[in-house]
């Protein structure tokens, strides 16, 4: 049996401070026996942004918890408000503002337990 637990609790998610958010693991490679999924809440400052990025090893999805972003896909741009959900292919090249007055909060989710950042310039 793995020393990794099944349960997560919110005060025990692996916290990443990135240049341009916080970043909460739920469940993760670094924290659970995940396989082939993760989850995690980022939370932006008012105008805090990833630049364009992608991620080789999986897909997935950005979902707005609270305030509004600019959401780039490829050629794509979307304006995001809480409830809103955008799914990133594999591979995709893509980016997320913080366009609103308050903090940003997303759920992220991808199809890989460790993704793989790439940022692009």
């Amino acid at each position: 049996m793995s020393e990794k637990k099944a349960l997560i609790p919110k005060e025990e998610a692996l916290l990443i401070e990135l240049p341009f958010c916080d970043l909460h693991w739920h469940c993760h490679a670094d924290n659970t026996d995940a396989e082939n999924l993760s989850l995690g809440t980022a939370v932006f400052p008012p105008g805090g942004a990833h630049g364009p990025h992608r991620h080789p090893n999986a897909e997935e999805f950005i979902y707005v918890l609270k305030g509004q972003s600019i959401q780039t896909l490829e050629d794509q741009t979307f304006e995001m408000r809480p409830g809103d959900c955008v799914h990133i292919p594999q591979n995709a090249v893509h980016s997320t503002r913080n366009v609103g007055d308050g903090e940003l909060a997303i759920l992220v989710g991808f199809s890989a337990a460790s993704p793989e950042v790439v940022d692009v310039e």
